[in-house]
This record gives structure tokens, sequence and C-alpha cells, in this order.
């Protein structure tokens, strides 16, 4: 089942992890005509659903809220969006992990946008503590990042937290570990080459960007993408360009 990562969704900000608000709506519009649109908490991943899609949105912008959400809801399709998680209790948390990051302020969800949005059924995960790449900490270090990502949003939502989406999609063993400690259930990879899947800990998605027209993103949306993509037929003739 092809499960889709978003970052935001935004008419003003020119950068690769924004889309136009007309353009996600039209990508929605696609989706909906193709697929059973389903939330990535239902997920089975040992199942080949190939008539099925999941929505994912990382880093909690608050492009999400304002301006995905309303599409979203009119299409009434479910998403889940990954949280950087002491944004949750520091409303002056710099955003500092944004590569080419614009001069203005990058505004992140707040905390009530985020319960408002786990009230009316968004699912809520977290995307770590700070948004560290969790592949250049120790074990301890980075179970207690975890641990503590999602402890923070248990304190938040009043509800469990069980998902977990990587920061830049990284991780390894160690970290695939730390995030089993910490009492996730499924963690989310976003995969550019081939990588090391470990069952429900490591599901790989597939990142969609601005720069994607409608055959990349229809074939992005393919059950077939991600398995070509992290095949070493894909890796062959990326050596070969």
């Amino acid at each position: 089942m092809p499960i889709l990562c978003y970052h935001t969704v935004e008419p003003a900000w020119d950068h690769t992890l924004a889309i136009d608000p007309v353009r996600f709506e039209e990508q929605c519009r696609q989706l909906v005509k193709r697929f059973e649109v389903v939330d990535v908490a239902t997920l089975d991943h040992t199942r080949n659903d190939n008539d099925k899609v999941a929505i994912t949105f990382d880093d909690g912008w608050s492009g999400v809220y304002e301006h995905a959400w309303p599409i979203l809801r009119r299409f009434g399709l479910p998403f889940t969006v990954f949280v950087v998680a002491d944004t949750m209790v520091d409303s002056d948390r710099v955003v500092d992990w944004v590569d080419h990051a614009p001069a203005k302020p990058l505004d992140v969800l707040t905390r009530d946008q985020v319960c408002e949005m786990h009230g009316a059924g968004v699912s809520i995960g977290s995307h770590s503590l700070s948004h560290q790449d969790l592949t250049s900490l120790d074990a301890e270090r980075c179970y207690h990042d975890l641990l503590q990502s999602r402890d923070l949003l248990e304190d938040t939502l009043k509800s469990p937290v069980r998902s977990l989406a990587y920061p830049r999609g990284r991780h390894n063993s160690v970290v695939r570990a730390a995030a089993r400690r910490a009492g996730f259930e499924q963690a989310f990879t976003l995969p550019e080459e081939m990588e090391t899947m470990d069952g429900p800990l490591a599901i790989p998605r597939v990142g969609i960007y601005p720069a994607n027209g409608n055959r990349s993103f229809w074939l992005k949306t393919q059950p077939w993408y991600l398995r070509l993509r992290l095949s070493r037929l894909w890796a062959l003739a990326e050596k070969l360009k």
C-alpha cells in the first residue's frame, strides 16, 4: 500500500517541503478516484492492499492546519501528522532543522491546533523530540529522545501515541531498537535508496514534493513504485546515468 509523505501545504512558501494548495487539492481528487484512502494507524504492513493509500505529514507545520486540513475535510480523507514533540511545550522553539530556510520564522502547529485536530479524528504521531538525526545518537540518548517525545505527546493528547516517523527518514538497527524500547508499534521511513527493512519499525513511505508533476505523482502512488525504487535494478540505473 502506498504511504505518501508530505510536509506542508502553503501558497506562498517556495520550498521543496511545501505543496501549493491548488496542487494538493488536485492530488486529493486523484486519490479519491483511484484509491480508498485509509488511516495509516490501521495499516497491516504484512498485506499488499494495492487499492488503498495513506496520507502522512512530517514536521507539524502550521500549513497542515491552515491549508491542508480544510481540503482533506472536504474530501473526507483521514491522515496522520508526525509532530516534533518539544514544539508542543516550548512556544518559542526555533525551527532549526530545515535546509535553505527562509529568513522569516517558520510556524509550526500550536498545542491547541494539535489538540483540535486530534479531537476531530486526525491521527497524531511522533517525529522525535527535537528533530535530531537519530542515527547520530548513541542507544541511550536515542531511546530517551523517543521516549520523551511519546510522553510529551501523550500528556498533550491524553491518549496513546504509538506511531513514529524518523526525522529525514534516517534509521539503523540502534534507532529501531530504541523505537521499540520506547513503546512505538509503527515507525516510518522515507527511503531514497536500498536500505534495511525491519517490519513495522521500518515501514517505507514515498515523498511527495512540488516538483512532482502529474506523471510523477501517478508513478509514486503505484504499489510497485517503492519496490522498484529500492531494487538493485534502480541502483544500477542510477549509476549508469
